[in-house]
């Protein structure tokens, strides 16, 4: 059963993030809590998270941030790091069932009620959905989450190997398109065992993973990857990316 967390009103959530855009990462220390009056539950279908969970969740999350340069900048390679070891810890620690995390609002209590400080030093001049939760793909906490979920193999002895295979900017991309791409974990997970080892023929990788997802995309109607074995599901992403790369190579010639 899943744990609820508080989900904070949209109003009051866009009332604290102007609010604290104005103050010091310093400063943001002293305003974390673990309760707010304008944060509820949802009625059903588990258990309420305790005050004492919230605080070993934020003591941990502390510690990597520590570690990565907080309450200073930090460079970019230890946010890149920090966000993996983030990712992994909130996916084992904070006990969420899938339909929970999609909550937005879970997430802006996340940010601005227990750990607007280290959101804050995380993106010091971030938009509104990186707090709000108005989009999860972006929203400071709630990505990482996803990001660990939609890739971990829990059979594994390192449940949390492919997390690391796609960069930020990359992993938005399949991100972005689960909802096209039927939501299927084994297809992110098979597509990020995969990617390392495929011929991109000497292209970006970027490049080449674009035009792959959109083949996915095309696919996705008339094959149920989450019945596909193994195999046949990286055999199945390994046909669509020599696809790619053939049609990027043909593009190329036509435009010289």
């Amino acid at each position: 059963m899943s744990i609820l967390y508080p989900r904070l009103l949209d109003s009051t959530a866009t009332e604290l993030f102007d609010r604290y855009q104005q103050l010091t990462v310093e400063e943001l220390t002293t305003e974390h809590t673990f309760a707010h009056p304008s944060a509820v539950f949802a009625a059903t279908g588990g258990h309420r998270v305790r005050r004492e969970q919230l605080e070993s969740l934020r003591g941990r999350v502390l510690e990597v941030a520590v570690d990565a340069g907080f309450p200073g900048g930090g460079r970019r390679r230890s946010h890149s790091n920090f966000d993996l070891d983030i990712a992994r810890l909130l996916h084992e620690r904070m006990g969420l069932v899938a339909a929970e995390a999609s909550v937005r609002p879970i997430w802006a209590f996340l940010a601005l009620v227990v750990l607007p400080d280290v959101s804050f030093w995380r993106y010091r001049e971030p938009t509104g959905d990186r707090f709000l939760a108005t989009d999860i793909t972006r929203h400071v906490w709630g990505r990482l989450w996803w990001r660990a979920h939609l890739t971990a193999v829990l059979s594994e002895t390192d449940p949390y190997r492919l997390i690391g295979t796609f960069g930020e900017a990359d992993f938005d991309q399949i991100f972005a398109r689960r909802a096209g791409l039927g939501g299927s974990r084994a297809l992110i997970r098979a597509l990020s065992d995969v990617w390392p080892s495929v011929d991109k023929g000497g292209f970006a990788d970027r490049r080449v993973l674009r035009d792959v997802l959109k083949r996915l995309l095309r696919t996705a109607p008339v094959i149920e990857f989450d019945a596909l074995g193994y195999a046949d599901l990286c055999e199945q992403i390994r046909r669509e990316a020599a696809g790619s790369v053939a049609a990027i190579r043909e593009a190329d010639l036509h435009a010289q």
